[in-house]
């Protein structure tokens, strides 16, 4: 047994990924057991904004990423090899279309994803900007606004004119 306990936990950690998104794309830096080499990977989606992006802590190979993709608008991928390709959501969240002749909210971006509890394996929540939060039951692969939160009476000024976390911070998350 080492003297050094510190030598000790590191020589039996795990090697260690992460996940890396900014204004111009995503990264990955992986590191070695011992956490003293690193690698950092291409850059994934170079050109785009990448809010949040997150590893699915039940399985340790599925990444979920929320990006800004330009005109095309905000939209989720997700990649099931640790980020060697990847699949847009087939129903990225979105308002519902207003009624004709009215103003509905139009999504600006979403910034905060997280895994279900593990007892919901295929299940994903998504925060967005204007305020909502929305489920997908398939992997990230479509989402639905959660009832009773997105079509709440009170939802309405100031809140739907916000533009960023509803604490309005401009920092996202740091996990």
């Amino acid at each position: 047994m080492p003297k050094n306990k510190t030598a000790a936990r590191k020589s039996t950690a795990a090697p260690l990924a992460l996940l890396i998104g900014t204004r111009k794309g995503a990264f990955i830096l992986h590191g070695d057991k011992a956490r003293e080499k690193w690698k950092l990977s291409d850059g994934m989606f170079v050109g785009n904004i990448i809010n949040h992006i997150v590893m699915d802590p039940r399985d340790r190979q599925t990444i979920l990423l929320c990006a800004r993709t330009g005109h095309l608008g905000p939209t989720i991928f997700r990649s099931t090899d640790m980020g060697k390709s990847w699949k847009e959501a087939s129903k990225p969240p979105a308002f519902p279309k207003a009624p004709e002749g009215q103003k509905g909210l139009v999504l600006d971006h979403n910034f905060w994803l997280a895994p279900g509890h593990p007892s919901e394996p295929r299940v994903w929540y998504v925060g967005t900007s204007p305020p909502a939060l929305f489920r997908s039951e398939d992997d990230g692969d479509t989402w639905e606004g959660v009832k009773g939160i997105n079509e709440h009476p009170k939802y309405g000024p100031p809140l739907e004119d916000q533009q960023g976390p509803p604490d309005g911070s401009t920092l996202h998350s740091i996990m």
